[in-house]
């Protein structure tokens, strides 16, 4: 089953001693041919590219989990009613609020948090902190960090098996094109003989 379609691409791409193939199928094979050559040879590329990546990414985990830790933080206001549903698309939504929480030498520092709506005060919110106890986003993991890696991999390998299936296409339609306005020259110089007109 498999061997027919691989046989046909390989005489699409080598049209060889065919002695019906002309300039056209034979320009078209070798993109093929060279499309089909760089989608392989990117492969590897594209697995250095994100093992770099990943590497980079790695470093910032140990950076941003070194200097970040959790601490729980204390409304000190009232979280905005909630108008309408409090969930959009399944999403509950949070709303920045004041609120208090202690840092590792144990003074208190304030500012905006994010909290679900119709959050009282005196309710308590886990955040991530930095070094200088200002709120921010979770560290990154490790498992974050191989997934960033993966995907940016996989769309460099998409994005150049895309560039060559454009180009492979281009390429086959430019070729229809001259292949179709040629047989209409040659129809127009025997259709006198075979229609009589």
């Amino acid at each position: 089953m498999i061997a027919k379609p691989m046989s046909r691409l390989v005489r699409h791409a080598f049209p060889g001693r065919n002695r019906l193939a002309t300039t056209g199928d034979r320009v078209e094979g070798a993109v093929l041919a060279l499309g089909l050559a760089v989608t392989v040879l990117t492969v590897p590329f594209a697995g250095a590219t994100g093992s770099e990546i990943y590497a980079h990414q790695r470093s910032l985990v140990d950076v941003e989990q070194a200097s970040r830790h959790e601490t729980d933080a204390v409304l000190i206001e009232d979280a905005p009613e909630t108008i309408g549903s409090s969930e959009r698309g399944g999403v509950v939504e949070a709303v920045p609020v004041l609120a208090r929480w202690r840092l590792t030498d144990g003074s208190a520092k304030q500012g905006e948090v994010q909290a679900h709506y119709d959050s009282k005060a005196g309710a308590t919110v886990t955040i991530w902190i930095d070094e200088s106890g200002n709120p921010s986003d979770p560290p990154m993991t490790p498992e974050g960090a191989a997934i960033d890696a993966i995907v940016l991999a996989l769309l460099l390998w998409s994005g150049v098996v895309g560039s060559m299936v454009l180009l492979y296409l281009a390429t086959r339609f430019v070729h229809s094109r001259i292949r179709s306005q040629r047989w209409a020259r040659e129809w127009e110089q025997v259709s006198p003989d075979w229609t009589g007109r």
